[in-house]
This record gives C-alpha cells, sequence and structure tokens, in this order.
C-alpha cells in the first residue's frame, strides 16, 4: 500500500528530529512557571492562547522527552513534573478546540450544526460521538506510521537497529495540500484525536516508572510521541491559514464581526441581569467567575 503524506507534515517531521537532536543536552531542564501561568491566562484572545499553548506543548515534548534511554533515577522526578504541565496543555487545548467548534463556529453559521446537539437528540449520545468524532483515516494513520520510521531514521537517541520492525512503504508526497475554510471543523477534530491519542501514549505523573525509559520500551514509545506531535503541528498549521483567510476575506471578516458583536450584546445582558440578582439575593453569593470567564471569551473572540 502507498502512504500520501504531504509536504507539510514532512516538513514538520524533519524540523523536529533537528530540534530533538540539538536539545538532548539541555533536556529535562524546564521552567514550569511560564507554562503554568499560559494554561491560566485569561486577558488574551481565543487564537492567542490556543498558539501559545501549541508552542508550549511542542516545546515541552522536545525538552522532556529528548533524552537517551535508561536516564537516571534522580531525572525520573524533573519528568514527572514536566508531564503533568504536558497533559494540563493537552487538556486546555481540547477545551479550546471544543469551544471553537461548538460555540464561535456554530454562532458564525460557519459550520451548520453542533455535535454536541446532535448527540444529545440522539438515544445514546455518547456512543453517537464516540461514532461520529473519529476522523483520522486509515492513510492518515499509515502517514503517521510513516513519519515514524524517518523520526527513527533521524534523531539520534533511537535505536536504529529496531528499523527492520517497521516495513518501509513507498510514499506519494502532495507538495500543495488544499485547504480551505469548509475544512476547519475535520481539522479542529483531527487536532483532538491527536491529542487524545498524544495524552494516551503519555502517562500521568504517578504512573511514570523507570522501566519505560529501558532500551526497548524507548523506542516503541518515544517515537509515536514525537509522531503525533508533529502530526499535530500540521494540523494546527492549517488551521492557522484558514484563520488568516478569515481576515483577509472582507465580506466574511464583516460578517464575523457583526456576529460577535451581537453574541457580545446578548452575552453582557445576560450577565448584567445575573450581577442584578447577586446584589438583589442575599444568599447569592459572588457571581460566579466561570460566567465572566465565558463572557471574556466572547468579548476577545473578536479579535480572531
Amino acid at each position: 500500500m502507498r502512504v500520501v503524506i504531504g509536504k507539510r507534515h514532512l516538513a514538520r517531521c524533519t524540523k523536529l528530529a533537528k530540534e530533538a537532536n540539538a536539545a538532548v543536552k539541555k533536556a529535562l531542564k524546564v521552567q514550569n512557571t511560564k507554562y503554568e501561568k499560559d494554561l491560566l491566562k485569561k486577558d488574551i484572545s481565543v487564537e492567542a492562547k490556543k498558539k501559545a499553548l501549541a508552542k508550549n506543548l511542542h516545546e515541552l515534548i522536545i525538552t522532556t522527552f529528548s533524552i537517551s534511554p535508561d536516564i537516571k533515577k534522580n531525572s525520573i522526578k524533573n519528568l514527572k513534573a514536566n508531564i503533568t504541565i504536558i497533559r494540563k496543555t493537552i487538556h486546555k487545548i481540547k477545551s479550546i478546540n471544543n469551544y471553537i467548534e461548538e460555540a464561535l463556529l456554530k454562532e458564525l453559521n460557519i459550520i451548520k450544526s453542533s455535535s454536541v446537539i446532535k448527540a444529545i437528540k440522539t438515544k445514546n449520545p455518547e456512543k453517537y460521538l464516540e461514532k461520529t468524532s473519529r476522523i483520522i483515516t486509515k492513510n492518515h494513520i499509515s502517514g503517521i506510521e510513516h513519519t515514524i520510521y524517518k523520526l527513527m531514521q533521524e534523531i539520534i537517541f533511537f535505536d536504529k537497529k529496531l528499523l527492520k520492525n517497521y516495513r518501509q512503504k513507498s510514499i506519494k508526497i502532495i507538495d500543495k495540500e488544499k485547504v480551505d475554510v469548509k475544512d476547519i471543523q475535520n481539522i479542529l477534530k483531527t487536532e483532538s484525536e491527536l491529542l487524545d491519542a498524544l495524552e494516551a501514549k503519555i502517562p500521568p505523573a504517578k504512573n511514570l516508572k523507570s522501566k519505560l525509559f529501558k532500551k526497548q520500551a524507548f523506542n516503541k514509545w518515544l517515537p509515536l510521541v514525537f509522531a503525533l506531535t508533529a502530526a499535530f503541528d500540521t494540523e494546527y498549521e492549517k488551521e492557522k491559514f484558514i484563520f488568516s483567510k478569515f481576515k483577509k476575506n472582507t465580506v466574511l471578516r464583516k460578517k464575523i464581526e457583526n456576529k460577535i458583536n451581537s453574541i457580545i450584546v446578548e452575552k453582557e445582558k445576560i450577565l448584567k441581569i445575573k450581577e442584578k440578582r447577586a446584589v438583589e439575593m442575599k444568599n447569592f453569593g459572588k457571581i460566579s467567575d466561570e460566567l465572566r470567564y465565558r463572557f471574556h471569551e466572547y468579548i476577545y473572540a473578536a479579535s480572531l
């Protein structure tokens, strides 16, 4: 079977391999404070926050896992701290994807209907979402398998002897992939599915054992972590390209601005009503920070 893979994807793999090779001596030295602060930021747009978190995720993967197998036991503590931040970052990006897909794109009529609303109308919402959310094709998986082979060839701390376990396939490289506004929902779903797979390959800190870094295990799971990271980076590049088209399309941009303005007015009215009730009701307490945060999300969405 011939693998069809985009030139953009291969370029991301090559870049990641170079970064991993350069980071080996510096691995595990992470200042988690910066990454924690980025997770908590609320005074920036949805687009800007996702951009920062996607960058952070890439940096954390490179810095944390660009290591030689059979690492020292005292390094496991650093790994656990990094992995906690990595998993939090993955969760936050997925939450942002859900917001973009289920709220922003739906309210802007860029997509016709929310998958969550469709699921609620079925007899078994969980089964419906599980069935319809899978967007990654066999060819996409074949492309990831090819990049595992490529990364094992190019990253210096992987055991080249294990390449015999991977069958090299013929590939067709797509020079220019067509990406349009209508593709945005599938791209977001693909990103989230790749992040699910990435999270599954990175155990929670409490479950991290030194045996994962023994030679055989190390060379099985870590190449896939890098391959999934490169695949996510590729999809995110497509997303950024689409949002850049929003900015260039005057008609669509105006439509988005008008829609967002109406959303802001609507949410502001709701917020004021709730605040008024909070003042009138002695036992109501403070208005929830979550409500304020949601309101600010709508406001800052205008900068997309």
